[in-house]
């Protein structure tokens, strides 16, 4: 072998026992952080751990839950947004990720920019209810009632700006009512007064009304989604009942740092929506009123896109603000 030879193929021993460039290794190569921005034992946090624990399996790594509180979301949300783009932190936020922009003045993220829509993980539909004894009976009942004496009703919710306190002031925008937002610390605080008569109904979510209308606590008048809920057949949309369009809903879904490279984002949808086609995250979700999401990146990423449109345009329509 002449000497040029031997550079050479000494230089290719050389580079042939280089480890492989970071960008270059498979992913995952090291655990996955799941970001919830609420406090452990919510829905969120329940959806978080359930996929988690299937992802793990079929990653090879582990898929690690974080519990990060506080600010509507933003202090978790800012885990994601201040890292770097490489699928290793994931965020979960609730639909307050498209509603917070619309009631912040100086909401910190731009979120088209900064995080890459990766799939919903879970819609939580809403549910009109009011006591067992209230005298409406129907949707249109309850209307006729705000309509004969406006200002007599009020309506709660687990606090302002939340799902629940816009879709009862679109409600009461598009059926031409008068009627008193309550907010409250929490659904429970909510559910207690509507129970004891100190408000007359409520747009509650599902996680927290199934079991109470399914135990004869609560009774729904109906629900806000544009389809029927599968677990409550029987009621039905606020649309159905003489508003068409209105489309009220819930979503808990995860979200990347945008400019994730897109193999990553690929890789880890296929992995969360194999995770919420299985039975038992399925029956986790369903009890507890949850209807698995899945959709791919371009849906969601449209969602997110016209949900920011209708909540920006209501919050400024009807003046809502988080005071």
């Amino acid at each position: 072998m002449d000497r040029i030879s031997r550079r050479h193929f000494t230089a290719g021993l050389a580079l042939a026992a280089l480890p492989p460039l970071a960008g270059a290794q498979a992913f995952p190569s090291k655990p996955i952080r799941i970001v919830v921005p609420f406090a452990a034992g919510g829905p969120t946090d329940l959806m978080a751990r359930a996929i988690g624990k299937n992802m793990t399996a079929s990653l090879g790594q582990p898929v690690i839950v974080d519990n990060k509180p506080g600010g509507g979301g933003v202090i978790g949300m800012s885990e994601v947004a201040r890292g770097p783009a490489d699928g290793y932190t994931m965020v979960f936020p609730s639909i307050l990720a498209v509603t917070n922009p619309a009631l912040m003045a100086n909401y910190p993220f731009d979120t088209l920019r900064d995080f890459a829509p990766l799939t919903v993980v879970g819609f939580i539909p809403h549910a009109v209810v009011v006591r067992p004894d209230f005298p409406a009976k129907t949707l249109q009942d309850l209307v006729s009632m705000a309509k004969a004496k406006p200002d007599s009703l009020s309506y709660g919710s687990s606090g302002n700006g939340t799902s629940a306190h816009l879709g009862g002031a679109l409600f009461a925008q598009r059926a031409g009512i008068r009627a008193t937002h309550v907010p409250y610390r929490g659904a429970g605080p909510a559910v207690q007064d509507l129970l004891g008569g100190q408000i007359q109904f409520m747009f509650l979510d599902m996680s927290s009304a199934l079991a109470q209308i399914k135990a004869g606590k609560l009774r729904a008048l109906a629900v806000a989604p544009k389809s029927r809920f599968a677990g409550l057949p029987e009621v039905p949309t606020v649309a159905e009942q003489g508003y068409p369009g209105f489309d009220v809903h819930g979503w808990y879904g995860l979200l990347l740092k945008g400019g994730t490279p897109a193999p990553v984002m690929q890789r880890l949808y296929t992995e969360v929506k194999r995770a919420l086609d299985t039975q038992e995250v399925r029956e986790i979700f369903e009890a507890q009123g949850i209807e698995p999401g899945g959709m791919p990146p371009a849906e969601f990423a449209a969602l997110v896109r016209d949900d920011l449109a209708l909540w920006k345009r209501t919050v400024l329509q009807l003046n809502i603000t988080l005071q």
